[in-house]
């Protein structure tokens, strides 16, 4: 059973197909904005023992792999968000070919609220709020985190 985001409001008026086991539709968007775009993703080389998810928040660890972005009330203890994996990784015990397509740019969607709901984001548990998450990237003015405006 998968589930399927779905960007528009009336998604379930067009029906839903007659399969043994049904897909899970809910609403989210990715996306916040269009300005700055999604460019072209990147390739970057994971960490080892490593496993990440399809829209996982991700940074760089001291030796410039690829993991988890995380939060940590010492700013230099925290691995900050450099972007957006395009598609779910993992990797071996010593990792030296799995690379994550990473897209570094654009506007992403936090969520409607601290738990992300409305968001296919998938971000670690340090980050506990949507305030942290939309605070998370400093200095990159082509990665933005902030909520969806609802109409």
């Amino acid at each position: 059973m998968a589930n399927i985001d779905l960007s528009y409001k009336n998604a379930g008026s067009i029906g839903l197909p007659a399969f043994e086991t049904l897909d899970t539709y809910s609403q989210s968007n990715l996306t916040a904005g269009a300005e700055p775009a999604r460019e072209q993703p990147v390739r970057i080389l994971l960490a080892s023992s490593t496993t990440l998810a399809k829209y996982q928040v991700v940074g760089l660890d001291a030796a410039n792999h690829l993991v988890a972005a995380t939060y940590n009330a010492t700013p230099a203890n925290a691995i900050k968000p450099i972007g957006v994996l395009e598609h779910p990784s993992a990797s071996g015990a010593t990792n030296t070919t799995v690379y994550g397509e990473v897209v570094l740019t654009g506007v992403y969607n936090v969520g409607d609220d601290d738990g992300g709901t409305g968001s296919p984001l998938v971000w670690d548990a340090s980050f506990t709020t949507a305030a942290l998450k939309m605070a998370s990237v400093i200095g990159n003015a082509l990665l933005i985190f902030r909520r969806r405006k609802v109409i």
